[in-house]
């Protein structure tokens, strides 16, 4: 063989050879650089969310110790579900209606909605006909699965985005009529009982919407303690400090539970205080979205996953709410996304490789990572006394 050719093939081949380094060495830098590009995304959103949670749950505890203190938690209650009956009566997002044989149905001559009661204390509204009797039947309850006995068929797969819940505006309203009616007769005592079991069971339904609607009960019983000159002796209402902490504590209660909380947070501010207030509102919300995510997160958050899974079997909610969205809550594969909640993300058919469903699993915990708005406009009111300030 010729020298020249061979010489001449030799050096063929290192181009060839080079040529094809280059283009790795650039595809590898290319992929690199939309790594980079794509953590840039998320990464800092989710440092920050880490950061914040870890700073803020030594106060969240110390405010969950004192909210748990207050008398309301530590009442006698008769154990037992309140569900078939509250259940029945109320209406539900976004159906079924109302029955028209429900106790609680609202005449029509007064107000349907919250807004439109909103002075309900100085109101002359005529509440002196309502028949108030069907809250006495759930004294024999102590809590409120929605669950269970409901009017609507529960799916075997849960979409906690579109699940139907009960509407707890008429209790709101019932619960003033209530109050108004205790204030006119001169048994305010008695309609403050009324309410304040009310609100333990909506609170009692384990669910955040629920824990948000107790804190608007309590703080129009204390309203309505507020509104008299010389309340009587023996009515003890939360104050209104003990509302607002109740209303911050139970808000922000998910966030410390996430996938991407730090799991020693997560434990802390599901153990601080007795009871725990937020723990299973927290649980429900916070492990019905890492069931969803499950089939992207469960490699890289093996040990969180683990730890709802104990959490559940070691220490069960009074309610079957936040156990039943864990086992049976939809994943990523089998339903696309809330559109609001997690961003306008066009999921795969199939699993996708472990690259992109790591982006896509960082981009969807900073899109639906909750913040501490509330827990930190509450500490901001205790920091400047407002409580501590006379009524006007």
């Amino acid at each position: 063989m010729s020298p020249i050719r061979h010489s001449s093939r030799g050096s063929v081949l290192r181009i060839m050879v080079w040529a094809v380094s280059i283009v790795l060495l650039l595809g590898i830098g290319a992929l690199t650089g939309f790594d980079y590009f794509l953590r840039q995304k998320y990464e800092p959103t989710l440092g920050t969310f880490r950061k914040d949670v870890t700073d803020k749950v030594g106060f969240f505890c110390e405010q969950q110790v004192k909210l748990a203190a207050d008398p309301w938690f530590h009442e006698p209650r008769t154990e037992g579900d309140a569900g078939p009956l509250l259940n029945a009566w109320l209406p539900w997002d976004p159906s079924p209606k109302q029955p028209q044989d429900s106790p609680l149905v609202i005449p029509a001559h007064l107000p349907q909605t919250g807004p439109a009661f909103k002075d309900w204390l100085t109101s002359d509204l005529d509440v002196s006909t309502l028949d108030f009797s069907w809250m006495g039947r759930l004294y024999a309850y102590d809590r409120w699965d929605i669950l269970q006995n409901s009017p609507i068929p529960l799916a075997q797969r849960i979409n906690w985005a579109t699940l139907p819940i009960p509407n707890f505006i008429p209790l709101q309203l019932w619960a003033k009529f209530r109050l108004l009616h205790g204030l006119r007769t001169g048994k305010p005592v008695e309609a403050a009982k009324d309410v304040r079991h009310l609100a333990w069971l909506a609170y009692r339904t384990d669910m955040l919407l629920g824990g948000a609607i107790a804190a608007v009960l309590l703080q129009a019983e204390r309203q309505a303690y507020d509104s008299m000159q010389a309340p009587p002796a023996d009515w003890h209402p939360m104050s209104l400090e003990q509302v607002a902490r109740m209303r911050a504590l139970i808000m922000s209660g998910p966030a410390f539970s996430q996938l991407s909380a730090p799991l020693e947070v997560a434990r802390q501010a599901r153990s601080c205080g007795e009871p725990v207030v937020t723990r299973c509102s927290a649980l429900a919300e916070a492990s019905s979205y890492a069931t969803y995510l499950q089939p992207l997160a469960k490699d890289k958050y093996r040990e969180i996953y683990e730890a709802f899974a104990t959490e559940f079997a070691e220490r069960p909610c009074a309610t079957s709410f936040s156990q039943t969205l864990w086992e049976r809550g939809m994943t990523v594969l089998e339903e696309h996304p809330d559109k609001i909640l997690q961003g306008q993300i066009e999921w795969p058919d199939n699993l996708p490789t472990a690259f992109v469903g790591s982006h896509i699993l960082g981009i969807v915990l900073a899109v639906g990572a909750p913040g501490l708005k509330q827990l930190k406009a509450f500490q901001a009111e205790l920091d400047s006394g407002s409580f501590q300030k006379p009524k006007p």
